[in-house]
């Protein structure tokens, strides 16, 4: 198995070199960058500085607009513009066995948050039809004469980007506008939590995450946080499969436009949603720097991706110790959990040529050419790990 530093990009979004795990970011893993966009109503950027109520100690200091940063471990792992042509049944692997549906369990989640200082979002939700995902609090200065009791910003995600709402001025008049309203309207027609204060109100508990889903029998979720050394701190998603030590697949930050030496962002699990249709999780992180500033990255990620993530990554740890076996079964159950996944087949394949089972490595590589494109045959006739099927006459046609 060979790992780079040089990967190569897929359909944008799938990068890798030989076998690899998706929990190895670095500046050249895959990145979603979303950038939150501000509204088209909002007040120009000298009227408000994003920052929250001026009732705070310290001089506001308004900062640039910035980068929220989704960053996938396994380059990827995100949905294809288009179904595959084949699926794991198609091609004839063998079934991945997930065991019974259960409770979704999620170590780390949900922790009491420090109000003090930092505005919070404190009303979030999904839309009815699960296209939006709401967050609004008050976290700036400019409040409306009325129809903000909720929040005079809202995040909203629409399943690619999130964009900034905030209230609209003219003149001495502040208002709700168009884009805000529907944003308020949507999140109070669809399925919202408002979070609660405890502790003296000092603090605010984000709502525990309490349904099912299919992996339960292999897999629980981790979520932990990286306190910020400098830049931004970071929120990280994964899960432990089994017994095992839990993998890290997808993480957010915070990234300003600008640089602005010696402000950092501190992160925090503002809350953790699971959609109307019980078939996604949405990731709300609150990056905080002082008055200055509270924004929020938000990521939406499909059952069936977070446990191919995990699935994937565990199964790459065995890989790296050369037990195949073990990594051929995790590189299996991460294919059938996301068929749509780029990475799990190919790692397959190349588990399956390492253990001399030419058949299903044929089949493997077959799936994952067909989901991620014809630059896998270049990769898989470099890759060191299909040695032993080099010559065979399926491998050149495939590769051809």
């Amino acid at each position: 198995m060979k790992t780079s530093t040089k990967p190569f990009v897929f359909l944008s979004v799938l990068a890798f070199a030989g076998c690899k795990s998706s929990e190895q970011p670095s500046s050249t893993s895959a990145v979603a960058s979303q950038q939150v966009a501000a509204s088209s109503t909002a007040p120009a950027a000298s009227s408000v500085a994003r920052s929250p109520a001026p009732t705070h100690s310290g001089a506001v200091k308004p900062h640039p607009y910035a980068t929220a940063v989704v960053t996938y471990a396994t380059a990827g792992n995100d949905a294809l513009a288009s179904e595959p042509s084949l699926d794991p049944a198609k091609v004839g692997l063998p079934k991945a066995d997930f065991g019974a549906p259960g409770p979704l369990v999620i170590k780390g989640y949900p922790t009491p948050v420090d109000a003090g200082m930092r505005d919070l979002a404190t009303w979030i939700g999904y839309s009815k039809d699960d296209k939006q995902v709401i967050a609004c609090g008050h976290m700036s200065p400019i409040s409306a004469d009325k129809g903000d009791e909720k929040g005079n910003t809202c995040f909203v995600h629409d399943g690619k980007t999130t964009k900034e709402l905030y209230v609209t001025e003219n003149g001495d008049h502040r208002y709700v506008g168009a884009e805000l309203g529907a944003a308020i309207t949507a999140l109070k027609e669809g399925q919202s939590k408002d979070l609660t204060r405890t502790n003296g109100n000092s603090e605010i508990t984000p709502p525990a995450v309490m349904t099912t889903w299919p992996y339960a029998s292999d897999i629980q979720l981790d979520v932990t946080t990286i306190p910020p050394s400098e830049g931004s701190g970071i929120l990280r998603v994964g899960g432990h499969y089994a017994k095992e030590e839990p993998v890290y697949s997808v993480s957010l930050a915070f990234r300003p436009s600008t640089p602005m030496p010696g402000v950092m962002w501190d992160a925090v699990w503002n809350g953790i949603l699971q959609n109307p249709s019980n078939t996604e999780l949405a990731f709300i992180g609150h990056f905080f720097c002082m008055e200055w500033c509270n924004d929020l990255v938000i990521k939406r990620v499909r059952y069936d991706e977070l446990a191919s993530l995990v699935y994937n990554d565990t199964g790459f740890r065995h890989h790296q110790k050369k037990d195949y076996t073990a990594s051929r079964d995790l590189f299996l159950k991460a294919t059938w959990a996301n068929p749509r996944a780029p990475l799990p087949p190919y790692n397959l394949a190349c588990a399956y040529a390492l253990l001399g089972d030419a058949t299903n490595s044929e089949k493997a590589l077959k799936l994952a050419i067909a989901v991620a494109g014809d630059k896998v045959k270049a990769r898989a006739k470099k890759d060191s790990d299909f040695k032993s099927v080099l010559s065979a006459p399926w491998f050149k046609a495939l590769t051809d």
